[in-house]
Order: C-alpha cells, then structure tokens, then sequence
C-alpha cells in the first residue's frame, strides 16, 4: 500500500502518517478556524477542561513554552506541550513534563483525528495540533501549553480558549500571510487573548493597535515590555530576550495562581535549570565549539547577536548558513554579519531552500568584503567547519533556519557532546 493514497493504519510507523499528511490536503498553510473547529467538535476536543496557555509572537514562542513546562513539573504537574516545528524528530513538537512522548501515541491520535475528522479536510499543522490536543486528553495533563503555530486569530491552536494568552515579541516574518504592517500583525497576534483573562505581553516596543485592541477586547494586560531588564527574572538561557521570555512565563504562572499554584521558589529554581535545543545550544565537537540557533528573521539575528557577545565578546565565528527563500535574508545577514568572519552558505533538501548562489549573492551585497564559501553539501560544509576551527581556534555558528540545525546536527550526530 502507497500512503500517499491511502490512510495508514495503526500499523503504519509515524513517519508513514506524516507523509502521507503532506499529500491530503490542496495547500500547506490554509489559514482560518472553521474546519478544524468543526473537526475538533466532533471529536469532542472542545471545550478544554485544563489551565491552557497559548504563547505567540515573532520570537521566543518555543523558549517561553519550555520555560513554562519547566515550572510547572516542577511544581509536581503533568505538563502536555505542544510547538512547532521540530529539529530531530517530530514528537519534540509534543512533550509530557519537558520529553517527547512515544511515537505510538501520536500515531494513535493521528488515526484518531482521521476516523473522525470527515468530511473536513485537514493541513498538516491542523491535523497535529488536534492530535497533540488527544495526546495530551489520553495522558490526562494537569495543564496545556500550545505554541501559536503562524500569526494567531487564525491559527489552528485558537480554536481553544486560553486562560492564559502570551505574546513575546511583535516583528516581521512570514509577511507572505501576514503582511508587512506591524500593526496589523500585532491586532491578529493579539486575537488569542480572552475578554477578562490574562494576556501577558512581552514586546517593548508594541504599536499603539495593540493597545486599542487590548481595550476594546478588555484583555487583562500584564505589561512585562516595560519592566527595565534588569528587574526581570535571571534563566539559565543566553540574552535579555530570554530573561524577558523568563518574565513572561513567570507572570503567566502568578495570574493563575487560583488554577495551578506554584511556589516562588519552584518558578526561581526552574528558570535557571531550563535549556531548548536550538536556541543558543552549545555542543563541544572533536576539540572545536559549535552553537546551535534557530534565529530565522532579522528580530531573532538580532538577539542571536546579543547572546554571542555575552559569551564571546568580540571574538567572530565561522557560520555555517543557511535559509528558506521567503525569509528576508537580506535583513538576516545584516544583523549576523557583526559576529561573522566568514560566511559557509549551503542550500537546504526542502522545496522553499534559498539557492546557494542566491545567498551568496545577498551576502556580498551586504557586504563586499564578505568571506563566502559555498559548499555542496552540509557534509563537505561540517567537515570544513570543523577542520578550520580545531585549526584556528575560532567557534562555528550554526543559523538561519531549523532546518538548517536539523541537517547540522545530524550530520555531527554521534561525535559531539555538551559543552
């Protein structure tokens, strides 16, 4: 049987059922909440008896999650937790108290969602995100954490009500669907918040729409973009955007304190022991040190710049790099090229990869003086890397992408260990 035409069945492993979604339905993103309500209805997913909390935002949605499971298994409670998307394998996406669960139990809920989901059709994300929600029912969660997947008024996690609504930082990405007007990214980001709950906003420089949406909607504001930095709770991850990430976890956990109470002394202890791969993830590999960042729009290079420097000051790094097209690289390259002392550009195995030659072509624009390796494969990339950094002394960067850590990390997988 070819999954690509016919439904997989309890027998089928994970990554059968995962292709076979990318063949089901007409387009990969189809913004909009009326099929996947009506599914979720049908297969009784809605309403949600548990605390949930919905994060969103441009950067820091993972970060924020992680730091919110971290707290509250740590308060003893058995935490679901949903992001996206993965960098290894895909149950990263769908965590019980800060681990991957078995692959079994998302086949289980896959098959689940498609014994039930007719006549809808489903996209890949909304299939998961529904069969995240039955993982997560079947495991029986004391609280749930859903990462926003793309923008938020129409994003398949905003069928559920949250008791608690996080928006870490506002900035331009996926302008493809979202536009390139902040202010009206901010309002469609912002429509995960409820009338009277929590909404906890993390941005420093919001546009002045999202105060007006936050009054006409009367959210419950926790303004944690204004507190001064150095108020804001110490974590263990690099960067002032994380201990703003750390803040609005730990407000989020204050406001629902009558739901799922947790000490002060737990939320201190968690936020310095939390670590998310592929933000600022250093590993030591053959002599030579490598980090890891997902940083994929010109906001995250930016803070990807400040965590650097707060390690290794001055010094540059050899980056190893690469894109999907649609990004703006331009405004990616710009931020980076601070910390950078040579470029090692490669195009990724995904139909929306930048070509080599196009990523080196907006390096040098940036730049004239750029360093600019190209390379045929991550393998012939991996192998310069490390050689010339054993050699000079000098850490390798790994950025641009997921998908960029992804085929990194797997080809260095099995001869590195944490640093």
């Amino acid at each position: 049987m070819s999954v690509a035409s016919a439904v997989p069945t309890l027998e089928h492993s994970l990554n059968d059922w995962l292709a076979w979604l990318e063949t089901i339905h007409p387009v990969a993103i189809d913004m909009g909440l009326e099929r996947v309500a009506a599914v979720a209805d049908q297969l009784g997913l809605r309403p949600v008896t548990k605390p949930l909390i919905l994060v969103g935002g441009t950067n820091g949605k993972g970060s924020t999650v992680a730091m919110l499971s971290a707290i509250y298994s740590a308060a003893g409670y058995k935490v679901g937790a949903y992001t996206s998307p993965h960098i290894e394998h895909f149950c990263e996406r769908i965590c019980y108290n800060g681990e991957p669960v078995d692959s079994q139990l998302v086949v289980d809920a896959l098959a689940f969602v498609e014994h039930g989901r007719s006549p809808s059709t489903l996209t890949y994300f909304e299939y998961t995100t529904l069969a995240a929600m039955r993982v997560f029912n079947k495991l029986e969660c004391d609280v749930l954490l859903f990462e926003v997947g793309l923008g938020g008024r129409l994003d398949a996690t905003n069928i559920w009500d949250a008791d608690c609504s996080i928006i870490t930082s506002i900035a331009l990405d996926h302008e493809d669907y979202l536009g390139s007007d902040v202010s009206v990214i901010a309002t469609e980001k912002a429509a995960i918040g409820r009338t009277g709950k929590p909404f906890v906003l993390g941005e420093t420089q919001p546009p002045e729409s999202l105060g007006r949406y936050v009054t006409t909607h009367q959210l419950h504001l926790i303004d944690v973009g204004s507190v001064p930095l150095e108020s804001l709770p110490e974590t263990s991850m690099r960067g002032g955007f994380q201990r703003r990430n750390a803040a609005c976890a730990a407000a989020a956990v204050a406001h629902l304190q009558e739901l799922v109470p947790v000490l002060p002394s737990v939320i201190v202890k968690a936020l310095k022991s939390v670590s998310v791969p592929g933000r600022f993830e250093r590993l030591k590999v053959g002599g030579a040190d490598f980090v890891f960042d997902v940083a994929h729009n010109p906001a995250g290079a930016t803070a990807l710049v400040q965590a650097w420097r707060s390690v290794y000051g001055e010094q540059r790094c050899q980056l190893l790099f690469a894109s999907l097209c649609d990004k703006d690289i331009a405004g990616v390259v710009d931020s980076l090229a601070a910390i950078v002392d040579s470029w090692h550009v490669l195009a990724l195995e995904t139909a929306r990869a930048a070509p080599t030659q196009e990523l080196s072509r907006v390096i040098k624009t940036c730049d004239n003086n750029a360093i600019v390796i190209e390379h045929r494969n991550v393998n012939q990339a991996v192998q310069r890397l490390l050689a010339d950094a054993v050699l000079t002394g000098n850490p390798v960067l790994v950025a641009g992408s997921f998908y960029t850590i992804a085929a990194a990390k797997s080809e260095l997988s099995g001869s590195s260990s944490l640093g």
